[in-house]
C-alpha cells in the first residue's frame, strides 16, 4: 500500500469510519480518498476490502466501456466530486466514478491486478477517441478523463493533457474561473499534472484562489478537499 500524505496537523479529522461502503461506489472512492490524503484513520485491511470490492465491479453489466460499474444507488441519486460539485446525469456519473476507480487502484499500487489491465485495455478506446481534441462529452467528464490518464497513463496520455490543457486556457474568465469547468475539482485535477501550462492556469486563478482560501474553514469532506486544492494551487503558482 502506498504511504498516507495527510493534512491532519492542519486540520483534524473528525471520526474513524469504515472505508467500504458497499451501496456506493462514489462514497468508497471518496473514502479511499480520504485515508490517502485527508487524515482518515485506516487499516490496510479496511484499505484492501474496498479495492477489492472495487476490483470486483470491473465489466458489470452497468459499467462504462467495461471500467469499475457504479451501484444502482450512485446512479439513481447521482454523485458529487470530493470538492462539492454535482454531476448532472447518468452518463455522467458512470463516466467519473468509473475513471476515479481505475485511478484509484492505479494510485493504490493494484494496476498489475487482472481487472486493473481488463479496464486499461478498454481505457485505451476512451483515450484513443479523446486524443485528438484533449477532451471528452462536456467540461465535467474531460476532468474525470484529465485524472484518469494522469494515473493510469495509457499510451497518448501526455497529447490529451497537452491539448486539453490548451482548451482549459480558452476557456478563462476575468475572475480567474474557467467557463463550465468545475473549479475545485479542476484545481484539484492541475496539482497532479507536472508540466509548465498546468501551472500557467494555477497562476491565472492565483487571485480568485487566495481569496478562497482565506475564506474557507470549514471541517467537513467538501471543505477539506476544497481547502486542498486551493493551498496546492497557492504552493504550486
Amino acid at each position: 500500500m502506498t504511504e498516507s500524505k495527510t493534512i491532519r496537523d492542519e486540520y483534524t479529522y473528525p471520526t474513524q469510519r469504515k472505508i467500504l461502503v458497499p451501496r456506493l461506489l462514489q462514497e468508497t472512492l471518496w473514502r479511499l480518498e480520504e485515508a490517502r490524503l485527508a487524515g482518515l484513520e485506516y487499516s490496510d485491511l479496511e484499505v484492501e476490502e474496498a479495492l477489492g470490492w472495487v476490483l470486483g465491479r470491473q465489466g458489470l453489466r452497468s459499467s462504462y466501456r467495461g471500467l469499475f460499474a457504479p451501484t444502482e444507488e450512485d446512479l439513481s441519486q447521482g454523485a458529487r466530486f470530493l470538492t462539492g460539485e454535482r454531476i448532472r446525469s447518468g452518463a455522467g456519473t458512470a463516466h467519473v466514478l468509473e475513471e476515479e476507480a481505475l485511478r484509484a487502484l492505479c494510485i493504490w499500487g493494484l494496476r498489475d491486478r487482472e481487472q486493473t489491465q481488463l479496464a486499461l485495455e478498454n481505457f485505451h478506446n476512451i483515450v484513443e477517441k479523446s486524443r485528438a481534441t484533449g477532451g471528452y462529452c462536456c467540461y465535467t467528464c474531460t476532468i474525470a478523463l484529465w485524472r484518469g490518464v494522469t494515473a493510469a497513463r495509457p499510451r497518448g496520455w501526455e497529447e490529451i493533457l497537452e491539448k486539453g490543457l490548451i482548451r482549459l486556457k480558452v476557456a478563462r474568465t476575468p475572475e480567474g474561473r474557467w467557463r463550465g469547468y468545475p473549479f475545485y475539482y479542476t484545481l484539484l485535477t492541475l496539482a497532479e499534472i507536472d508540466n509548465p501550462a498546468a501551472r500557467q492556469e494555477q497562476n491565472h486563478a492565483a487571485k480568485t484562489v487566495e481569496s478562497l482560501l482565506r475564506r474557507n474553514r470549514g471541517d467537513d469532506r467538501v471543505s477539506r478537499f476544497r481547502r486542498l486544492a486551493l493551498k496546492w494551487a497557492v504552493e504550486k503558482s
